[in-house]
């Protein structure tokens, strides 16, 4: 299927109909089918620029329409890339949601993704062939689980009710419930119920016959469908723990999947990720990675405090949450909030939003920390390096506020950025620094 890729907020196009599969433009009737998932979703995937002009949001990832694959993807890079780092952008947001999602123990070697066509959704159904393999090599895992069946000799326990609605006349059967171990458990069922949706929207060849490989293995699994409460209760435990990568993808992939788009159409699909909670969710686990060694904790999304008490009842109101409070010696180092938008270097203000600021003095009060962090995305179209691009001082407090931007062009200098903009937000007071 052909891949067409847009980058988030990038002027696209509409026009009555496509000229051809691979014109970088919609057509009125894409157009309409995106509107109606959005409506679906609860959020906008596009926004209208005029009548003839519309633009991509913030969510990321991919969409089948009835002809070809519509490919959302971040500015991660320079903005000054091209048809040619197209690879380097699908990497880098695939390893920022395993990362995101703790599951980055899969194998993500560059060249080795790098080999194929396809586009970012081949890379994450590649990934998930290549980790389940693996395991299938070493053997399925078989649970025990609970079955019911008429059978000609009792084994188990006798399901009475069902016996007498069932086997009244047929006294050579008896209606039984048993433990079997077998293959045919939720969590294989959870597993052959990704392979099968993503046998139909992988996009090459390779994918294609990477995942079909796979299914031979779940011949005897049942073919359920999963809701998402389901996906909810499947849990790994001692027997099956090696297969948590596996489990992780395969979840990521069926929670965020959003199937029958329009009626009719069989294989529809929609995979979307906020940008948002990507960036918050990747900066908190490599923060947390690398300051922890330093002897900091690192507290994702922390709802100890509320903002206000109601007078008559004593009631904790509006809880505060944000999104990461770094503490060392049982104290409040720094507060850091993350903003998935570019900054302004050419503005005074550099485009920080008013009250974002009214909310970090919001945390930095109740917290009692003097270092606060909005950390926003880098961009080479302002002419600046990644790093401090300013630093504030609230009217008549000694709080600080540090304006940061980290550069994501090569996810591995991230963990060093991030060193860097706290030696500066919040410089450590241990004995070992001062």
């Amino acid at each position: 299927m052909t891949v067409v890729s847009f980058r988030e907020y990038e002027r696209i196009r509409v026009v009555p109909t496509l000229s051809a599969l691979d014109e970088r433009a919609l057509s009125v009737n894409e157009l309409r089918i995106l509107e109606e998932l959005g409506k679906r979703l609860n959020f906008p995937i596009i926004e209208h620029l005029s009548h003839s002009w519309i633009r991509p949001r913030q969510y990321v990832g991919a969409i089948q329409l009835p002809t070809r694959m519509l490919e959302f993807l971040p500015k991660v890079e320079s903005d000054a890339a091209d048809k040619e780092s197209l690879p380097l952008v699908r990497h880098n947001l695939l390893k920022m949601l395993l990362v995101a999602y703790e599951l980055d123990g899969a194998n993500t070697d560059k060249a080795a993704l790098a080999e194929h066509s396809g586009g970012w959704l081949d890379l994450l159904i590649r990934l998930f062939a290549g980790a389940m393999a693996e395991q299938i090599r070493r053997g399925l895992v078989k649970l025990y689980r609970e079955a019911e069946e008429d059978l000609p000799a009792v084994r188990g326990r006798i399901l009475i009710d069902e016996q007498l609605r069932r086997n009244l006349v047929h006294r050579e059967r008896t209606a039984c419930a048993f433990d079997e171990f077998d293959e045919n458990h939720a969590l294989n069922q959870l597993f052959r119920a990704a392979i099968t949706r993503m046998l139909r929207v992988a996009g090459t060849h390779g994918t294609q016959q990477a995942i079909r490989e796979l299914l031979p293995a779940f011949e005897a699994v049942a073919d359920v469908q999963p809701s998402r409460a389901w996906l909810d209760r499947v849990r790994l435990d001692r027997m099956s723990e090696r297969y948590d990568v596996c489990l992780g993808l395969a979840k990521l992939f069926l929670n965020g999947a959003t199937t029958d788009l329009y009626a009719g159409e069989q294989d529809s699909f929609a995979l979307l990720f906020d940008m948002n909670e990507v960036f918050e969710r990747y900066i908190g686990k490599v923060m947390r990675r690398t300051l922890r060694p330093e002897g900091n904790e690192v507290l994702l999304q922390h709802t100890k405090y509320h903002l206000v008490r109601d007078v008559p009842g004593n009631r904790r109101l509006f809880q505060l949450r944000p999104d990461i409070v770094v503490t060392a010696n049982g104290a409040s180092r720094c507060i850091v909030d993350t903003k998935w938008k570019r900054l302004q270097a050419v503005e005074r203000k550099l485009g920080v939003a008013q009250p974002d600021l009214y909310q970090m003095l919001a945390y930095s009060e109740r917290y009692g920390c003097e270092a606060v962090l909005l950390l926003y995305p880098w961009s080479d179209s302002g002419g600046k390096q990644p790093g401090v691009g300013a630093q504030f001082v609230f009217e008549g407090k000694t709080t600080r506020v540090t304006i940061g931007e980290i550069s994501l062009q090569d996810l591995s200098t991230v963990p060093a950025q991030l060193q860097a903009l706290m030696s500066l937000a919040a410089p450590c007071t241990c004995d070992l620094c001062t």
